[in-house]
């Protein structure tokens, strides 16, 4: 079946599938602390020591 032919909800849930034993591993091998970038040709697992988020101060309006 072509991407053009599998409604948006289709090829969410074959997502769905294909995520589960990735999801699967990282809970039974690493600690819930890591974030895993998949792209069409690697896998990467980040693992966020310290993270300060919303920083706005210099953003111009």
């Amino acid at each position: 079946m072509s991407k053009e032919n599998t409604s948006g909800k289709e090829r969410c849930e074959k997502l769905k599938e294909a995520a589960l034993p990735l999801i699967k591993l990282l809970n039974e091998e690493y600690h819930p602390h890591v974030t895993v970038i998949v792209t069409p040709t690697s896998v990467e697992i980040l693992e966020g020591i310290c993270v300060v988020p919303n920083i706005y101060d210099f953003i111009k309006d």
